[in-house]
């Protein structure tokens, strides 16, 4: 704002008093001259407060009563370049401002909605219980699937004891029975077992355990321990495996029941081979149970 001595700041810090009446005097911040008249013609910079005279400033006496007449603000040429870059920085700070607040609504939009459909115990023990059923049986479909393609290789697993639904239906009581004793406080059981019975590793032994003892179960149906059949006095171990296979042929044939000796999946003596004994039981592996269903 242009200012005279009449409209000056008295507490400016270029103002001197050169009295005892308290009269004020402006100080030129450029050439130091001091003003003392009363219509001293000076520019008071509306940021440092310092004050110019117009000589300094190069403008006429019109220009200055214009500028007072306008009540334009006025910077001195140093002023002038500091708060034209934080004009542009203030554009800055204020987009700023405005980007964090709407971020800001936002967030607190998503945070009322979470608690609009926040859900109660209830209900999230029940979206667990559905995860954890969802979850048993993919387990169930991918280990029967490994079990399977183990079978293709060994030859130990039938289609029949990877059965997806008796595995799952093995699984879910054994968890239930868990699950149960847990409900009904009993002391007995072990809190690790109880707080693992849902987890992916036990689950997965437990998938895994059930199909290693279906298979178990599975495999000893087509075993047929004979007893009676004369033991050969030999050393040679082939030797002794092929008397008993067609000793046991020859038990078959007799029985009606046509086996050749690769269908003999296996064909061993029980117990240690003793020339002074030779009555040792002979284990069987069948391919099937329909042998043993027609013998018996």
């Amino acid at each position: 704002m242009a200012g005279t001595r009449k409209h000056s700041i008295t507490s400016s810090k270029s103002s001197l008093k050169t009295s005892q009446n308290d009269e004020e005097a402006w100080t030129c911040a450029k050439c130091t001259k001091m003003f003392k008249e009363p219509n001293a013609q000076l520019m008071e910079c509306q940021r440092c407060k310092e004050y110019f005279c117009i000589a300094c400033l190069k403008k006429t006496k019109t220009e200055y009563t214009m500028l007072c007449k306008t009540d334009a603000m006025w910077f001195c040429g140093t002023c002038r370049i500091i708060t034209e870059q934080h004009a542009v920085k203030d554009i800055e700070i204020e987009r700023r401002c405005k980007q964090i607040m709407e971020n800001y609504e936002e967030r607190i939009s998503s945070l009322e909605k979470t608690v609009e459909n926040k859900c109660d115990e209830e209900r999230v023990k029940e979206i667990v219980r559905e995860e954890i059923n969802i979850s048993n049986e993919d387990m169930v479909k991918i280990i029967v699937k490994e079990e399977v393609g183990k079978s293709e290789t060994s030859g130990s697993t039938t289609e029949e004891s990877c059965n997806e639904e008796k595995v799952k239906a093995i699984i879910n009581e054994e968890i239930s029975m868990i699950q149960r004793l847990e409900n009904t406080g009993d002391d007995k059981v072990p809190n690790d077992e109880v707080k693992n019975t849902t987890s992916p590793k036990s689950r997965k032994e437990t998938i895994t355990n059930v199909l290693e003892e279906i298979n178990e179960r599975k495999s000893r149906e087509n075993n047929l321990i004979v007893f009676g059949i004369p033991e050969m006095d030999e050393e040679s171990k082939e030797e002794r495996d092929k008397f008993d296979k067609e000793k046991l042929n020859e038990l078959l044939k007799d029985c009606k029941i046509q086996l050749d000796n690769e269908n003999l999946k296996t064909v061993k003596r029980l117990g240690q081979f003793d020339k002074e004994k030779l009555n040792r039981p002979i284990l069987v592996k069948l391919p099937s149970v329909e042998p043993k269903i027609t013998l018996f």
